[in-house]
């Protein structure tokens, strides 16, 4: 029948590709259980859907193979007749059926393994005389579970998390620490509003810190604060720049030096006394005495 055919084909048949399919083709149009088929090339071009040198050359391996088997050749306008050999007489299994009871086998097929017989059924039964295991160990019947020491895990050969666990290292700063000289600029531009990295590097902290000294605090941060309005600012390192371009501080004025003043002379005493005059005149002593 085709039926059984078919199910020969699929569950027993070894061919694959296009063998394969020539073997359905041919299972699928047997009318009797003897499997012979009379088809042509066209009709099996027309169901494996493909030329006739692909359909001639996956023939050709079935036959080969043994699981085809050609009848008669094709004579004229006459198509060739096919059979299936192993097919013939083949019944499907009923469904539901788990296949023929499988007989008495040899009484042992290893160490350890005792085969079943056919009184038993298909259980198998583990372990033999020889074996020797714990009744109810973690191993299960007739295998013994390894034992190691109580204290510690069986043939541990990697170190614990608390072993080979490690202080980490302390990781490095991410930027230069700002100079004592530069902080009051960096803290006047935040309480300005302007928050922006300082990630500078030493030498650009020198240049800041010159700038500094040759603008001041006030020169930058008013450039700082023209620069954010237009902007949004991320980093410091935007405004040098343009802080290279601000006016320095004007210079002191410097005039002439101012004259040392020199203090009053002493008055005179207020008591008759006057200088020495010439002895001679007469308005200035007389008998000898002055006036």
């Amino acid at each position: 029948m085709t039926i059984d055919a078919m199910h020969w084909v699929w569950t027993h048949s070894r061919a694959t590709g296009n063998p394969l399919l020539v073997l359905l083709a041919v299972a699928d149009k047997a009318p009797t259980s003897d499997c012979i088929v009379r088809m042509g090339m066209t009709e099996l071009r027309a169901r494996l859907h493909t030329s006739r040198s692909v359909v001639q050359k996956a023939i050709d391996k079935a036959v080969l193979s043994g699981e085809l088997k050609e009848v008669a050749p094709a004579i004229g306008s006459r198509a060739a007749t096919y059979q299936l050999p192993h097919a013939v007489g083949y019944v499907r299994p009923a469904p539901g059926s788990r296949g023929p009871d499988s007989g008495p086998v040899a009484k042992k097929q290893g160490p350890g393994i005792e085969a079943p017989s056919s009184e038993q059924g298909p259980g198998i039964e583990a372990g033999s005389e020889n074996a020797r295991g714990p009744e109810s160990g973690p191993g299960g019947p007739g295998i013994e579970a390894p034992k190691g020491p109580e204290s510690r895990p069986l043939y541990q050969t990697t170190p614990t998390r608390s072993e080979s666990k490690q202080a980490p290292e302390p990781a490095p700063p991410l930027t230069e620490p700002i100079p004592a000289n530069c902080r009051p600029l960096v803290d006047a531009l935040t309480n300005a509003g302007i928050l922006v990295r300082w990630n500078l590097t030493t030498t650009e902290w020198f240049t800041v810190e010159a700038l500094i000294l040759r603008s001041g605090i006030t020169v930058l941060v008013t450039h700082a604060q023209q620069q954010a309005s237009r902007r949004e600012i991320t980093y410091a390192r935007y405004f040098l720049p343009g802080w290279r371009d601000c006016p320095p501080l004007p210079e002191t004025p410097t005039g002439p030096r101012p004259l040392r003043t020199v203090p009053n002379p002493a008055p005179a005493p207020a008591s008759g006394w006057r200088p020495y005059s010439n002895p001679t005149d007469p308005s200035v002593y007389e008998n000898g005495f002055g006036r």
